[in-house]
């Protein structure tokens, strides 16, 4: 029965397919072997659970080769699946410690039957898989950890702008040339998301189903290859001197025997519908794994191990991770139901799950952010709040401790100001009558000058026309008139008058004689003229008489 399960059960895509496969397998057990098939698979039934064996039961029949030291080819019961998931647990350890690409995957029970059925295709010399589910499912991460079970080396194309057809080729000799001439168990891990030309599926075809690419390998490539496995060839023969063709014949057979071709393609569009057609061995020389959606006790283990990082109580994590199963599985059955009605399709991956868990998780993280903000604000505010308290009591006991001191200013200060309105009273009111006194006395002389001012000012405005008079007069003044003035022996009496203020203007001092009149001593300002007028340049120094 596994054995059919596993070339026949496997190749079905749908639930409807694998219910009709399990009720034929009833039929055939009972009418062909007699035996009951619900009693030799009563095993798989989960206790309290229905006795009937049904597909969803049949999941639990797992055989893997790798729970023994020998690596024997076995079951696993059912109490032992805790005991074969932490194996995988430790195979996974082992493997992110030794790559630089480490997976961050969460084995649950529907990933460790694909790792299993994995592991079985990579145990048989010459085993290719051809894992068929939607983007997202787990397909190359399964493969890669099946691979490392399996102590095989995982080889990957690269793609690049610049990747072409040359180097393609270059990389099939490296992984033709390893599994053939090296003897090294290797896997070939393509997806269909790396098909930059469809040759590179043809030649994928031709190598599961004669194990080479035509006339990829030039002569001297060749030859060295044939030196790699001369030896081997040497020892299982027992040929010391093979030909070409029996090394090349020895070469593909190594390399049907050590080199596993995982291919991994999505069944959504035309695309993988034509493949299979135009290239049979994708079919033939391949088992198939279907990776349907995932059931509900694997969401509930993904949510789980990606809400183990977040602190959260136990009361409130559980009802997370059932509404995050509960939104993929309502998408899953809305979609089912839109194709049903439209005849359309919309495909939901596990990535959806990751992404609400994802979006879960940081909302959660931005919420905590902005409480947390709030939350030191608020305590940055009580602490801002008790300072000021404190201050204030400090401030209130100063004001209480200053009080008698208030007290005695206060007092101070009154009797202060009764002193003070008592000076007001006896000295400032009698000195206020003595300076309005004195004020009005001061505002007399101040009319008075006044007054003179005004009348200096009347006679200034009587004395200026004489003034430019005189001045003008002086501007007509000759030297011929300075010489009649040394001739005269007795100048009238203006003449004196004038050379008197000319002499008081120039500084000069009056010579004192006696008057021939009277006899009497008195000031004589003629003779003293008389020198001022002899001066050559009395013109051009007298001063101004505006300024005299």
């Amino acid at each position: 029965t596994p054995e059919t399960i596993r070339v026949f059960g496997d190749r079905l895509g749908n639930d409807t397919d694998r219910s009709w496969f399990n009720s034929n397998l009833k039929t055939v057990m009972s009418e062909w072997f007699e035996k009951d098939f619900n009693s030799v698979f009563k095993d798989l039934v989960d206790d309290g659970g229905s006795k009937d064996v049904s597909p969803e039961a049949m999941r639990n029949l797992i055989l893997c080769d790798f729970t023994t030291e020998q690596r024997h080819y076995m079951p696993v019961q059912m109490d032992e699946k805790d005991k074969l998931l932490e194996m995988m647990e430790n195979f996974l350890a082992e493997y992110n410690e030794e790559t630089t690409k480490p997976m961050q995957l969460v084995l649950f029970s529907f990933a460790v039957e694909h790792i299993a059925r994995i592991c079985r295709i990579l145990s048989m010399p010459g085993g290719n898989a051809l894992l068929v589910g939607l983007g997202g499912s787990g397909r190359q991460s399964d493969a890669r950890l099946a691979a490392h079970i399996a102590e095989c080396k995982v080889r990957q194309v690269e793609l690049s702008k610049s990747y072409t057809m040359t180097e393609w080729h270059d990389d099939m000799k490296l992984i033709l040339a390893a599994a053939g001439a090296d003897g090294e168990k290797t896997v070939f891990l393509f997806s269909d998301s790396q098909i930059k030309y469809e040759t590179f599926v043809e030649e994928i075809n031709n190598m599961l189903n004669t194990g080479e690419v035509p006339n990829l390998f030039a002569v001297d490539e060749l030859a060295a290859i044939y030196e790699k496995i001369r030896k081997p060839y040497s020892d299982m023969t027992g040929n010391k001197d093979p030909s070409s063709a029996d090394l090349y014949s020895y070469f593909l057979e190594r390399v049907k025997t050590f080199l596993h071709i995982v291919v991994t393609f999505s069944p959504v569009g035309d695309g993988f519908r034509s493949r299979i057609r135009m290239f049979p061995s994708l079919v033939n020389c391949c088992t198939i794994d279907w990776f349907m959606p995932w059931p509900e006790d694997a969401l509930e283990a993904v949510c789980e191990r990606f809400l183990s990082e977040v602190q959260l109580d136990e009361t409130i994590r559980r009802p997370i991770v059932e509404m995050c199963t509960f939104f993929h599985s309502q998408a899953l059955n809305l979609s089912n139901e839109f194709v049903n009605e439209d005849r359309r399709h919309n495909y939901v991956t596990p990535t959806g799950c990751l992404e609400l868990i994802n979006a879960v998780k940081t909302l959660l993280a931005r919420k905590r952010d902005e409480v947390s903000q709030l939350k030191n604000r608020y305590v940055v505010g009580l602490d801002k709040l008790a300072d000021a308290e404190a201050q204030v009591e400090g401030m209130q006991e100063e004001l209480t401790a200053l009080q008698p001191k208030l007290v005695i200013a206060q007092d101070e200060t009154n009797t202060m100001l009764e002193q003070v309105e008592k000076e007001k009273v006896e000295v400032v009111e009698p000195k206020k009558a003595v300076v309005s006194e004195e004020e009005a006395k001061a505002q007399v002389k101040a009319d008075e000058a006044n007054d003179l001012k005004n009348s200096c000012e009347a006679d200034l405005a009587e004395a200026m026309p004489a003034l430019h008079a005189a001045v003008s007069a002086l501007d007509t003044l000759k030297k011929d008139d300075i010489t009649f003035l040394k001739q005269l022996k007795k100048p009238p009496a203006v003449i004196k008058l004038v050379m008197h203020a000319v002499c008081i203007m120039f500084g000069e001092k009056g010579k004192r004689k006696p008057d021939p009149d009277t006899g009497k001593m008195v000031e004589d300002w003629w003779e003293p003229s008389l020198k001022l007028v002899s001066d050559p340049c009395l013109l051009y120094t007298s001063p101004s008489p505006r300024d005299s």
